[in-house]
């Protein structure tokens, strides 16, 4: 006997919810620690300086002062342009009409989209290794110099400092192990106190998911024979809370205090590449990091030519790292 099933009565209607996930990281430390300054030009410039070494052999009985140095000697100029960045979004009339399931307004939706992918955006400019770029015309705009590269990293090796970097601001702070130890992360710490004496006393640690791992590691000993030995973790922690903390987020050390971020997957990116680096980190002095801003992340709606609402997100700013002798990395 026939009967009507799903399989073959036309008309059912779909469950589709109205619940619409998005799952995509968007933390932007780097961004958000950075201190925010005004832009006036496309090219952006501040100053460093720095203090001799001590001399300390004495001056005769008597002498007269007959020489004098210049106290503006080793004062330089630092400078990087601006990047303009834009995320562009369109809706059809008819579509902006139509019930859509988790969606109240397409375009609204589009707008907030677009300015959470330029945040994005900017995160991953600011952490980069690619190099500072003049305007030159069509196919070439102007680009600013990301962190990794103010830091001597060409995106391959360390110690590649830009040629305008003066000497005395190249420290060559880094690490390129492939597993960080605690014993490697301090002499990186002492490698910056060495050359600036940490005025600040305080770091901000921006990690990748791998380095993030190591660091969390260095509560680890390891115990027995070399043919049975394992790892064991030591805490010192308050029973009672029936919970044990395994991320290290605090790092009291000989050289400074390092707070230390939620892992990012933003550092040293390839502009549109889905590949999250491994065993990286930024280990910054938030004091010396800027952002001047030449024009804030804003949104603006064109006119409708008859197809339907349009619209876009821009920013333009300029990466400042206004000591690069206060930061270290690893890769």
């Amino acid at each position: 006997m026939a009967k009507a099933t799903t399989l073959n009565v036309t008309g059912n209607r779909e469950d589709l919810t109205d619940i619409l996930s998005l799952m995509e990281p968007e933390m932007t430390p780097f961004t958000s620690m950075a201190k925010k300054k005004k832009a006036n030009a496309t090219y952006v410039e501040w100053q460093v300086d720095a203090l001799e070494e001590p001399v300390f052999g004495g001056i005769d009985e008597g002498a007269d002062v007959s020489s004098f140095e210049n106290k503006g000697k080793n004062r330089a100029r630092l400078g990087n342009y601006i990047q303009k960045e834009r995320r562009t979004f369109a809706v059809s009339d008819i579509q902006e009409l139509v019930a859509t399931a988790g969606v109240k307004s397409e375009f609204a939706r589009a707008q907030a989209l677009a300015a959470r992918e330029l945040k994005r955006d900017v995160e991953a400019a600011n952490c980069s290794s690619q190099e500072r770029q003049a305007e030159g015309g069509a196919g070439t705009p102007s680009k600013t110099r990301g962190i990794f590269r103010w830091l001597g990293f060409n995106g391959t090796a360390g110690g590649n400092y830009p040629s305008d970097i003066p000497a005395d601001q190249q420290v060559n702070a880094y690490d390129d192990s492939t597993t960080i130890t605690e014993s490697l992360f301090n002499g990186v710490m002492q490698t910056l106190f060495t050359a600036n004496g940490a005025p600040g006393s305080s770091y901000a640690l921006i990690p990748d998911p791998t380095f993030k791992q190591d660091v969390t590691e260095f509560t680890r000993a390891s115990s027995g024979s070399s043919n049975t030995q394992f790892s064991v973790r030591n805490f010192n922690q308050d029973a009672n809370s029936k919970a044990i903390t395994f991320s290290v987020n605090f790092y009291d050390g000989d050289f400074g205090i390092v707070n230390i971020h939620r892992p990012s997957v933003f550092l040293d990116r390839t502009s549109g590449s889905s590949t999250v680096s491994t065993g990286k980190a930024l280990l910054l002095d938030p004091s010396q990091i800027s952002l001047y801003m030449l024009k804030a992340e804003s949104r603006a709606e064109l006119e409708d030519q008859g197809g339907g609402r349009r619209g876009y997100c821009d920013i333009i700013w300029a990466l400042g790292c206004d000591a690069p002798k206060a930061h270290g990395f690893f890769y």
